[in-house]
């Protein structure tokens, strides 16, 4: 990459992105090198006139240096000072006018005093010459340059006789020096603004590689742990799978048993309690069943229009013993149906309503424990809300929360696949799940469920 060839890279970027440059060069050059320009121009400034002071001092002694020469380097030293003020610092070239000024206002004098002699304005065209260089702006410089000339017409007209002006003006400014220095200083201004220009447009462009390369890593890594996901999901499936058969045969063999143990029972209260039995033997062959499902990615059987709050009260027959103390606040239109898989979905609401149950538990004891369930919904979705006001989350873990076997828990029965599950059952429905929290405050765990199902079983 060419040091002058980042204004024509920066050429072929899009509008937007040029005018992105304009405002970055702008900010640069008035907020970096410019100021840096003109201390390193006050500088040299200052320690000329000094060396200057310090020859004469030599030559005709201390006492003969000429007063106006201590205004003069007293005026400049303020001026240093002021420089140091961001009032003055970032309003470029507003020190370089003053400095000039002062300058010319003394030189010029020290020109009439000695008749028209050139040699107290030689600091002053020295200072012009680099003018290009510290304001790197062509119009100030030439702008500088002009006021000069005014002056030095002035002082000609007020140092030498009438007669002796044009040829007094034409000796200065055909001087060689003072010719070099009027000329050199514009085009100094042009070079090095080109060359500023270009040294910023590769810092831009580098800047705005560097922010692609971020994007890019950044979106890497998120597709990294996608895949990590996936895997997880794919690993979830193949144990499901071989889970199904080692388990659905207990699971049938418990069912027989219990069914044959109610046709010979003759005891009311114990056929109770062999049909409880039954029911939660069934809940767990529906759930392995419905694990196996839901973990290809198209479920080959039809959505059914399910009543939610029919749904929602299995749920909580369900998760009865760990929903003890805790105020169940169920917020739902009665006659509300979903296109959903009725058993899957009931598993998540199970699942939702056994973590907010966990949470509450320490506040059972301190305030009213709260599970609040409502609803929201418009021509196309339906948000399902279960908020509780427990223990909260941690911002930083809600991220992980349906990752398959990551669990806030502590507990060995905790394989922390449930949030995980009820995200995959989700998104065989079409929806999401999402979740926030205040730690220390409350959970909001909401499931967008699409309306229209393309298949749907009445």
């Amino acid at each position: 990459m060419k040091i002058l060839d980042g204004l024509k890279q920066v050429q072929q970027l899009t509008p937007r992105k040029q005018r992105q440059f304009e405002r970055f060069y702008s900010a640069q050059s008035r907020f970096r090198f410019l100021p840096v320009f003109a201390d390193v121009s006050l500088l040299i400034t200052l320690i000329g006139t000094l060396a200057h002071m310090m020859t004469l001092a030599t030559q005709l002694g201390p006492a003969n240096v000429p007063s106006g020469l201590f205004v003069y380097t007293t005026i400049l030293s303020c001026l240093i000072v002021a420089h140091r003020f961001k009032a003055v610092r970032f309003r470029t070239p507003l020190i370089m006018y003053l400095v000039f000024l002062n300058m010319a206002l003394f030189s010029y004098l020290a020109f009439i005093k000695t008749g028209g002699d050139l040699t107290p304005t030689i600091g002053l065209y020295f200072f012009i010459s680099f003018l290009g260089i510290v304001t790197l702006s062509p119009r100030h410089t030439l702008i500088m340059i002009a006021i000069n000339l005014a002056f030095l017409y002035a002082a000609t007209w007020a140092a030498v006789p009438a007669a002796d002006v044009a040829t007094k003006l034409q000796e200065v400014l055909l001087n060689w020096l003072v010719l070099m220095c009027l000329v050199i200083s514009p085009l100094l201004a042009v070079f090095f603004r080109r060359f500023v220009r270009n040294i910023l447009a590769l810092q831009f462009l580098l800047r705005d590689r560097n922010r692609m390369l971020s994007r890019t890593l950044r979106t890497l890594q998120v597709t990294e742990e996608n895949l990590i996901q996936q895997q997880k999901h794919q690993a979830l499936s193949h144990m499901a799978k071989g889970l199904l058969h080692e388990i659905m045969n207990p699971v049938n063999c418990s069912v027989q048993a219990l069914q044959y143990a109610k046709d010979i029972n003759e005891d009311p209260e114990l056929g109770e309690a062999i049909d409880d039995a039954a029911a939660h033997q069934k809940r767990i062959a529906d759930i392995v069943s419905d694990l196996i499902d839901f973990s290809v990615p198209h479920p080959e059987h039809a959505k059914e229009l399910a009543n939610l709050t029919g749904l929602i009260n299995a749920a909580t027959r369900f998760t009865k013993h760990k929903l003890r103390g805790i105020d169940l606040e169920i917020d739902v239109p009665e006659t509300l149906t979903v296109p959903c898989y009725p058993s899957a979905l009931t598993q998540v609401f199970v699942n939702l309503f056994l973590n907010a149950a966990s949470a509450l538990q320490s506040q059972l004891d301190r305030q009213p424990a709260i599970i609040h369930v409502s609803t929201t919904r418009d021509a196309r979705t339906l948000d399902i809300t279960l908020a509780d006001n427990g223990c909260g989350i941690p911002e930083e873990e809600i991220r992980r929360l349906t990752d398959p076997f990551y669990s806030t828990s502590d507990t060995p029965e905790n394989l922390g696949l449930g949030l995980s599950i009820c995200q995959t059952i989700l998104r065989h429905h079409g929806g999401t799940l999402s979740i926030s929290s205040a730690l220390g405050q409350w959970t909001r765990v909401t499931l967008a469920l699409p309306l229209e199902a393309d298949r749907v079983r009445t």
